[in-house]
């Protein structure tokens, strides 16, 4: 379990929190957490990976709780260029063409549910129904945030 999803648990979590160290503690929160709670997981509901991000929106909220502060938007990470990203697919070479600092400089324009989504989309490669299971929405909700989001975004991004 860990093999396959820390690298999507660390790049979500990294988008949440603003540095690599942070990111690393609570990864390692996430999956301790998974490990103690593994009886929890019922793959009924969905899969492991949206079941991990789940417990890493939890884990993120208690650091910011701790830590007493908010996520400048200027470092959230928003990695748009990976392998494995559908080609086909309009919103990712929207913003794969687009500069990764000019993003992360505009996603003010986004509510946070948008922004959430947008980042569980982008930086996880959640599926809708994966997003919306660790939203708490359903996967129609969860496709319509991000639409919402991405066109929230190309209406402020340059051409």
């Amino acid at each position: 379990m860990y093999r396959e999803h820390v690298a999507g648990v660390w790049r979500y979590v990294r988008t949440r929190v603003p540095g690599d160290a942070d990111a690393d503690d609570v990864t390692a929160e996430v999956f301790a957490k998974a490990i103690r709670s593994r009886g929890g997981f019922d793959d009924r509901r969905g899969t492991i990976g949206g079941w991990l991000i789940g417990i890493a929106r939890h884990v993120v909220a208690d650091w910011w709780a701790r830590n007493a502060r908010e996520v400048p938007v200027a470092e959230v990470d928003v990695d748009i260029d990976r392998r494995g990203a559908a080609a086909d697919d309009p919103e990712t070479a929207m913003l794969r063409a687009a500069d990764v600092e000019d993003v992360r400089s505009r996603l003010w324009v986004l509510t946070a549910r948008e922004r959430e989504a947008v980042t569980l989309r982008f930086a996880t490669e959640l599926t809708s129904e994966e997003i919306g299971a660790a939203m708490g929405i359903s996967a129609t909700a969860a496709r319509m945030l991000v639409y919402r989001g991405v066109a929230k975004l190309r209406e402020v991004m340059p051409q």
